[in-house]
């Protein structure tokens, strides 16, 4: 089966739907304590779902349905290959929170093809787990002040640091069902 290149994005309607019903819906809802809250429920649960998956099978690359939020080739991930993509994409949104902030916009453009798995690492569950420890405890730290400055997401729109930190928490839980989905086709395999 030939998946779509790399930041091909989404389905137009999805991404509009997301874009302009979603995001603003969320934003109206969350603070910066229950977007952390909901973050830290995510880690915990895809620590949960992973805890006692066999390391062959976490780096298992299984073709999974199609996916809300998922590009088309990202459905072609192991475990250990979406665990690797969060910590990736999660750098670069814990650094733009981090600068817009200071209020200062971080220069680089972001790519979606820059923050794809390329190791398939069998210690991707650890690296995991201690980036969103630093990432907590970033939160945790940071002035709960909205910033002016912005950083545009290449798929919807400028995100200040207070949106950025509801997008982290968006992003791993979409990527906690994308694990939740390997792990019913590996099941399926198994059986």
């Amino acid at each position: 089966m030939e998946l779509q290149k790399a930041g091909t994005g989404l389905p137009n309607m999805e991404r509009v739907f997301i874009k302009r019903i979603l995001v603003p819906i969320v934003r109206t809802f969350f603070t910066w304590e229950i977007a952390l809250f909901m973050v830290k429920r995510e880690v915990s649960i895809i620590t949960n779902l992973t805890k006692d998956i066999s390391q062959i099978d976490m780096q298992k690359q299984i073709i999974i349905d199609r996916t809300f939020a998922i590009e088309d080739d990202s459905r072609r991930f192991s475990i250990d290959m979406v665990l690797e993509h969060l910590v990736i994409a999660g750098a670069l949104v814990k650094d733009t929170i981090k600068s817009l902030s200071s209020e200062t916009v971080p220069p680089q453009e972001i790519k979606i093809e820059d923050v794809k798995p390329f190791e398939n690492s069998t210690e991707a569950l650890e690296k995991f787990l201690v980036f969103y420890q630093t990432y907590f405890d970033m939160i945790e730290t940071l002035p709960k002040k909205q910033s002016i400055a912005t950083k545009k997401h290449p798929w919807f729109v400028s995100f200040n640091n207070f949106d950025w930190s509801i997008f982290m928490y968006m992003h791993t839980f979409i990527h906690r069902r994308q694990i939740e989905e390997i792990i019913s086709k590996l099941k399926e395999i198994h059986e």
